[in-house]
């Protein structure tokens, strides 16, 4: 009730609880690696763990009522989908949205610099990542680009895994991204772009309202499309903070087992630091307490198991309680040579060419590019700043990637059979958000310089 009625007021005591459960936040000193290792184990379990119980009873109460008041807009306008869903583009304070703006003005500051933008466009992503570490970037770029780590570079890829590297420890990835925004059309600034989805999100309110005064109690349906238009763009930009506050805990954790895990290495414990992330929360417990089973054994068995379940193409749609697994995705019975068909969840049409990607980290994405990826996660959005449009083989209209291409305003179609398979880099296709139709332009392959201008 309270955040139907004062939506703004609700989210603001949101984010507040937010900030004042981090700032209790921290892990206690140790007079020695075993004490370390044990306080971080403690906050592990008191902070981390706690971290959805916390946010839950909090985030549901302002989450709802957004999802009600889409729905209320959807129905007057209706049942136009497509138009309700325009009034979610650039929804203010967004926490991945305003991570993506954040690392553009970095970009910015690179582009202004003459040696910094000499420097992205001579030098290949991993070698700026190793001269960020070192500290030996101009400074200019060194500068930007520490003020974003110190703000999301706990972040990275499949981030809610404790054991996926961070942005701040690997920013190979962050230095693919920004030489990608460096190559974005000023008139295609991603600042600019928010501003004109704050504009589309406007009329489209607009446009509904005035449907809503020709109908049968004009002024009252009018109200109501304003009423509940506010109730979207003040709180379902909060959709991400809920995360974000798991992952900027899991960040304290995780560079504390790093640290401690140096110490066990130097003590001849441990092969790697990354080695305690293959150990249980009682594990480590024991090794803080010098007990337990010898831990070099045990976590070469789980590395090794892990790098093999890393070669897995695809994932499993879906797997029932009798071992069975499913693999489908839309279309999987009735898609032609030349066509393929998803769910539609971000409106638009755009031509581009294919750009399968599995590993952010690894790979730049051109401006305009169609992004074709298994899924998404926040690591994955700062792509969609340069992105044509969006595919994905999982997903539904509010997963990650789906929500954000809709506030980008990027055409999307999520759930394609075998999409990372079935389309291939080069390939000029027509993408269609509204109908969730993927249509194959030509069976080409980029032209060899063509492909030299993406590595």
């Amino acid at each position: 009730a309270h955040a139907m009625l004062q939506p703004e007021a609700a989210r603001r005591r949101f984010e507040q609880q937010i900030e004042e459960k981090l700032a209790a936040a921290h892990i206690e000193p140790g007079a020695d690696r075993f004490e370390r290792l044990a306080n971080t184990v403690a906050f592990i379990r008191r902070n981390v763990a706690d971290a959805f119980p916390f946010l839950l009873p909090k985030f549901v109460p302002l989450f709802g009522p957004s999802m009600m008041a889409l729905n209320l807009l959807t129905h007057i306008s209706g049942g136009d989908n497509a138009l309700s869903l325009e009034v979610t583009r650039s929804l203010p304070d967004n926490v991945t949205t305003q991570m993506d703006l954040a690392l553009w003005r970095a970009a910015v500051q690179l582009r202004e610099d003459a040696e910094s933008n000499h420097v992205f466009h001579t030098m290949d992503a991993a070698a700026l990542a190793q001269a960020y570490l070192s500290s030996s970037l101009p400074g200019p770029a060194q500068s930007a680009i520490a003020g974003f780590m110190r703000s999301y570079g706990m972040r990275g890829m499949g981030e809610i895994d404790m054991g996926q590297p961070r942005w701040r420890n690997q920013p190979t990835a962050v230095m693919h991204i920004l030489k990608s925004y460096l190559d974005i059309d000023p008139a295609s600034a991603p600042d600019l772009v928010f501003v004109r989805g704050e504009q589309a999100a406007q009329a489209a309110i607009e446009t509904i309202a005035a449907a809503a005064r020709r109908q049968p109690g004009g002024w009252l349906k009018e109200k109501l499309v304003r009423f509940a238009a506010r109730r979207v763009r003040a709180l379902m930009g909060g959709r991400e903070s809920p995360k974000f506050y798991a992952i900027r805990v899991m960040g304290i954790a995780h560079q504390a087992l790093l640290d401690v895990g140096q110490e066990f290495v130097a003590a001849g414990a441990l092969a790697q630091p990354g080695d305690l992330f293959f150990l249980r929360l009682t594990e480590l417990e024991a090794l803080s307490r010098s007990e337990g089973p010898d831990c070099k054994a045990l976590v070469a068995e789980r590395r090794s198991a892990y790098q093999s379940e890393q070669r897995r193409r695809q994932v499993p749609r879906l797997l029932v309680s009798d071992g069975r697994t499913f693999y489908e995705g839309v279309g999987a019975g009735s898609d032609s040579g030349n066509s393929h068909t998803g769910s539609p969840v971000s409106p638009g049409v755009v031509e581009g060419r294919v750009h399968v990607i599995f590993d952010p980290r690894t790979t730049r994405l051109l401006p305009g590019e169609i992004l074709v990826c298994p899924g998404t996660d926040p690591a994955w959005t700062p792509l969609f700043m340069s992105a044509g449009g969006l595919i994905t083989e999982v997903g539904g209209m509010m997963t990650h990637g789906s929500v954000v291409a809709r506030e980008y305003g990027i055409p999307a179609v999520v759930g394609v059979h075998r999409a990372t398979q079935r389309l291939k880099d080069g390939q000029r296709i027509r993408l269609d958000g509204s109908r969730g139709m993927i249509t194959l332009l030509d069976e080409e392959h980029l032209s060899a310089d063509f492909a030299d201008l993406r590595r």
